[in-house]
């Protein structure tokens, strides 16, 4: 192809060409927005200017621009690759990794509980209160909700938490950093797992990314945040690949690849197990590996029952050394109301009809319910899944939905537990829709600031006009119609005539009889 013919195809509207030099420029600046976004929260959350009107504001934002940017990014996430994603994502995170712990202080509790575990006191037993004292530097950051609070956590965590308390002392910057790489670990973990496990469920791996890593929600609550949740997630999905592909292996290899299909349905129940020994929440992703066994293999029984009784056998070896507090210790946290859970915010709602006498028993009442409805949908859901009606990583985040809408404490990064399935299985324009619009919901339900009344009142005013003014005029530029440049004809070019018009010149051109 010559120098002019290139030149002329790259001028036609729609060429490859022209695609391929918009898209990253486009995603460029979105990343720089975003980076830039995460930037101003980092520094007015910093504890150097007071909490006001102003500063409440620009933290508001600062937090509908990155999520602004997340839905535009979204337009061209399906094709776009996981690895140009993963630039945004780092962008949009590297400067939460210098800010404080945002949104939460669960991070000081981890501190306080490891401590506790460094002396060789019972954390399932005793709060930070009673085992370190008052007049600890750990029980000191703890919030007064969680003073008391045994821990809530399975034996991985606490000796990981012990290890860091070892490792760092009383030091709580270093502390603060042990556990935020620790939670990054777990995000590069998501950021592996989910293009995969697309590819898997038959999604497109960019708009899994972009709508699981990308999310406001990691963001906010893994990166900045520091929630062990970050570990807990990127074991489980790492797990859940790592054994479907070694199951999908044992069913289509030979011989030779048997060994090294099952040592990788090993790995992956290890960390599977691991994750559910963080948070038992994650032990629900076991039910899309015995899915998996039972689908593909012809005799899944003997497979099933020693992916199980690893499972026990490991979590039993982690208890001997941490302790089986863990089992009751989730109950600790029922202590505090969480308004976020539908059946606690129902109670709450009772209460506050009838009198706060009655509060502690409509909200015992309300989870009991939430309970009683939870079982048999999860039930359903298990037999759906076994019986080819629902896809398993789908039916996993649907019985996280379900967790969630039941539960009795929910928190904004529990969110997460349902979002990175869905957003693995998300194969339709609805669907996605679905899994954005509550996660931006949700992304935007804390302040990342608090003052007073009126300094709410004001900031979230603020934010509103300038966030609104910003969405609308972003909105009239994507609706105009984008100008079409005229294809030039070179001179030399000539037209060719039609065999008609020729015909009609030749006769024309003959002399008159």
């Amino acid at each position: 192809m010559s120098r002019q013919n290139a030149i002329q195809q790259m001028s036609l509207p729609g060429a490859p060409p022209r695609v391929t030099q918009t898209v990253p420029a486009s995603i460029g600046l979105l990343a720089v927005t975003g980076s830039a976004a995460t930037a101003t929260l980092a520094v007015v959350t910093a504890g150097v200017y007071r909490p006001s009107a102003i500063t409440i504001a620009v933290g508001l934002v600062a937090m509908g621009a990155v999520v602004g940017a997340w839905f535009l990014a979204g337009r061209r996430a399906a094709h776009l690759t996981p690895r140009t994603l993963y630039a945004v994502a780092a962008a949009w995170a590297a400067p939460l990794l210098l800010a404080r712990p945002l949104f939460s202080g669960d991070v000081w509790s981890y501190l306080a509980q490891g401590a506790t575990a460094a002396l060789g006191l019972d954390p399932y037993r005793s709060g930070p209160a009673s085992a370190l004292g008052a007049d600890s530097v750990f029980t000191a950051q703890v919030s007064h909700y969680w003073a008391d609070t045994p821990a809530p956590y399975g034996p991985a965590w606490m000796l990981l938490s012990r290890g860091v308390a070892l490792l760092t002392g009383e030091n709580l910057g270093a502390g603060v950093l042990a556990y935020r790489l620790v939670a990054l670990a777990g995000v590069v973990l998501i950021a592996w797992a989910l293009p995969r496990l697309a590819v898997r469920a038959g999604g497109s791996p960019g708009v899994a990314v972009w709508l699981g890593l990308l999310n406001p929600l990691v963001l906010w609550h893994l990166v900045a945040g520091v929630h062990n949740d970050a570990l807990m997630l990127g074991l489980m999905l790492t797990g859940l690949e790592l054994a479907l592909a070694a199951v999908d292996r044992i069913h289509a290899g030979g011989e030779s690849d048997r060994l090294v299909a099952h040592l990788r349905l090993a790995a992956g129940a290890v960390l599977l197990t691991l994750a559910a020994d963080i948070k038992f929440v994650a032990g629900a992703a076991f039910c899309v590996v015995l899915v998996a066994i039972a689908h593909r293999l012809d005799r899944p029984a003997p497979l099933m029952t020693g992916v199980v009784t690893g499972a026990v056998l490991g979590t039993g070896a982690l208890s001997m050394i941490a302790g089986f507090g863990w089992i009751t210790g989730p109950l600790g946290s029922l202590s505090v109301y969480s308004w976020m859970a539908p059946t606690t915010a129902t109670g709450l709602l009772i209460g506050a009809v009838a009198g706060t006498g009655v509060t502690p028993v409509a909200v015992t009442v309300a989870n009991a319910i939430g309970l009683v409805v939870c079982v048999p949908v999860v039930i359903g859901l298990l037999v759906a899944m076994f019986r080819r009606r629902l896809e398993p990583i789908r039916g996993l985040g649907l019985i996280f939905t379900a967790a969630l809408l039941c539960g009795a404490v929910v928190q904004p990064w529990y969110v997460l537990w349902a979002v990175l399935p869905l957003a693995v299985a998300a194969r339709t324009r609805r669907s996605r829709l679905r899994v954005a619009g509550v996660s931006a919901l949700i992304a935007v339900a804390l302040p990342p600031l608090t003052g007073g009344v009126t300094a709410m009142i004001g900031g979230y005013a603020i934010a509103a006009v300038v966030l609104g003014t910003a969405a609308l005029l972003i909105r009239r530029r994507l609706a105009r119609p984008a100008a079409v440049t005229p294809v030039p004809i070179p001179a030399t070019t000539t037209v060719p005539r039609q065999p008609a018009v020729r015909e009609r010149e030749r006769v024309a051109a003959q002399p008159r009889t």
